[in-house]
């Protein structure tokens, strides 16, 4: 007796199915997983993109933590792997316009998302539109175990060619480092208390005069001690008038001094006070820490003969960055 032919076409199938239910499915690659931010970033606008909101940093400290998570997950991945991902502008290490780049001890840029052409090219020769050597200071830095710079770069994409930029920079191994930043404007980082504090120096200075002022300032007990606020002063011949925490520099001659990392920042301030005031960012050792910190700090002339100023330290806190 034959079977059935329905019979015979439902045993078939349930064979076939039997037959591939026991084949072997080929290996599948491990994925790159790719971090999670470590920090709750910010909300605030793109810059320039009108209403949108992403999740940016926008402080000293996130922007310190989004590079220490890219150099942690670049040491966990290997290196050829973190230069491919941080050069690619759609990937994780991309965010609207923070990004991370990636450059080795001698200057040599090794990832930059949004200037591809650039990777092979020395940056140490490079200056910022203020004339600033900004690689050899990140160089620098990186090598010391890491740091802020401020400086003026293209921003990514539109019409402004160059903008206040703050980065903190860190190594990521001996052979290369790595850095991020945050666009900002100069009415950010010289707040309206450090210029009221500038306002009201500058207004006892004319009202009391040069000596009763200055032994104002360098009263680490007087009224001009402020939180980490204080002031300084110099003379346009570039001798200290005031400086609290250094009592042994008042009457020394700083003219030709330069910061730690080779910026004449004094020479900086006798000349930004002189042509009507404004901001001055150089490196110096933070009374209240003892590191050596970024400073900026906001400048102004008191009546023709000497300047003074006051200046808030970048530090991994909660300086805000962008608004």
């Amino acid at each position: 007796m034959r079977p059935h032919p329905s019979l015979m076409l439902v045993i078939l199938a349930v064979l076939f199915l039997a037959a591939g239910c026991m084949q072997t499915s080929p290996p599948v690659a491990p994925a790159t997983t790719f971090p999670t931010p470590l920090v709750e970033m910010s909300p605030v606008p793109t810059i320039g993109q009108g209403s949108s909101v992403h999740l940016y940093p926008a402080t000293s400290l996130e922007i310190k933590e989004y590079v220490d998570n890219a150099a942690s997950w670049a040491k966990e991945n290997g290196k050829e792997a973190a230069i491919a991902a941080f050069h690619n502008a759609s990937g994780p290490f991309v965010n609207g316009d923070v990004y991370v780049y990636a450059l080795d001890y001698s200057g040599v840029a090794l990832a930059l998302p949004f200037q591809p052409g650039m990777v092979g090219t020395d940056f140490r020769p490079l200056k910022d539109a203020a004339g600033k050597p900004y690689t050899e200071i990140e160089i620098q830095l990186a090598k010391g175990g890491g740091g802020y710079v401020l400086y003026r770069y293209p921003y990514p994409a539109g019409e402004k060619q160059s903008m206040l930029k703050i980065s903190y920079v860190r190594p990521v191994d001996d052979t290369y480092w790595i850095g991020a930043g945050i666009y900002t404007r100069e009415d950010l980082l010289i707040d309206n208390e450090l210029r009221q504090f500038v306002a009201e120096a500058r207004a006892y200075g004319l009202d009391q005069g040069r000596e009763r002022a200055t032994a104002a300032f360098n009263n680490q007990s007087g009224p001009f001690i402020r939180g980490d606020l204080y002031v300084f002063a110099y003379d346009y011949n570039g001798t200290v008038l005031s400086w609290p925490y250094q009592p042994e520099q008042v009457g020394v001659n700083r003219l030709n001094v330069t910061d730690p990392v080779g910026n004449h920042h004094v020479q900086e301030f006798l000349s930004v006070a002189k042509s009507g005031g404004g901001m001055v960012g150089y490196y110096s050792v933070n009374p209240f820490t003892n590191r050596t910190d970024l400073k900026i700090s906001y400048v102004t002339d008191v009546d023709g003969t000497w300047m003074l100023g006051a200046g808030k330290y970048i530090e991994p806190g909660q300086v805000t960055l962008r608004a």
